[in-house]
């Protein structure tokens, strides 16, 4: 019999005490840096970030987000965990520690969480089997806003959870995130399906019959956005997704792109699939999904 290996499990670094007489948010505000509040209200919504993530987001210097980073976890602010791998080390994970929950639940005028929940919850979240799944989608958005940290004319206009999504989709349909995104004056909406070849294809591709009823019964016009982790996974599921009625009818307007974590999602690297008159397998940027016109056009100009 094969015994698991004890050092496989994670690391967690969180509140093991309340502080006595409770959390005393108003004193926590004085402390609490603008940037702070900022980074607790997307943890609220997003639940984890890497190190890396956070200083994307909010730093200019990867060590300076893991000094303020240690500090709001010694604060009882931030819990970390991480998997204990060898050889090496795995990035900090860091998500809302009990003294972060309060503070979001007192600003919303929601109850105390209690010790016991926040740490049932850490403790999910480090166990969770789909956490790569869940980093892997806070990690396209990521990339999108420092884009647009450093990028004149570049903005991430909306990003919204699953969670969130599933206010809009119901029982139609489940994206892994929804987002809007402007560059160079053009603006594009999209819903995200974060896909690392775990799903069968034919299951994959059931998913446009929720996004076309969802977009026949709204009339919304959003893209749908397949990020796949390999370009052998985009050509098997691109083939399967160009014979879906709602792509051949022009009611869904569908793009993929195969390159995971080596490209980047601003960049040209999205391949529409629902262009009338458009060069199979192009690739344009995501701002460029914003003209559908303007896409067929130009392929049929270059003609």
């Amino acid at each position: 019999m094969n015994i698991p290996d004890s050092t496989a499990q994670p690391y967690i670094f969180a509140m093991r005490r309340p502080p006595r007489g409770g959390v005393d948010v108003a004193c926590e505000l004085r402390r609490l840096m603008p940037r702070d509040r900022w980074l607790l209200d997307l943890l609220h919504q997003h639940q984890v970030f890497t190190t890396e993530q956070i200083a994307a987001l909010a730093f200019d210097h990867v060590h300076t987000a893991r000094n303020r980073l240690v500090l709001l976890n010694q604060r009882g602010i931030l819990a970390r965990f991480r998997d204990a791998v060898r050889p090496g080390s795995q990035s900090w994970r860091w998500t809302l520690d009990l003294v972060g929950a309060t503070y979001i639940a007192a600003r919303n005028g929601d109850p105390n969480p209690s010790p016991a929940a926040i740490r049932q919850r850490i403790n999910r979240l480090a166990t969770r089997p789909t956490l790569a799944h869940l980093l892997g989608v806070n990690s396209f958005f990521v990339d999108l806003a420092a884009h647009a940290r450093t990028t004149p004319g570049a903005r991430l206009d909306l990003w919204w959870s699953e969670q969130r999504c599933r206010a809009v989709g119901g029982d139609l349909v489940r994206p892994d995130g929804h987002g809007r995104w402007t560059e160079a004056g053009r603006t594009v909406s999209w819903w995200l399906e974060y896909d690392l070849g775990t799903e069968k294809r034919h299951t994959v591709t059931a998913k446009l019959d929720g996004y076309a009823a969802l977009h026949d019964a709204t009339g919304l016009r959003h893209w749908v956005l397949f990020w796949l982790s390999t370009p052998g996974r985009e050509a098997s599921l691109r083939h399967t997704l160009a014979r879906h009625p709602a792509v051949t009818g022009g009611r869904l307007l569908v793009a993929t792109a195969g390159g995971g974590t080596v490209q980047h999602p601003a960049g040209p690297v999205w391949a529409p699939l629902t262009v009338p008159g458009a060069a199979p397998g192009r690739r344009v940027r995501l701002a460029d999904l914003a003209n559908v016109d303007a896409l067929a056009d130009s392929d049929a100009a270059a003609a």
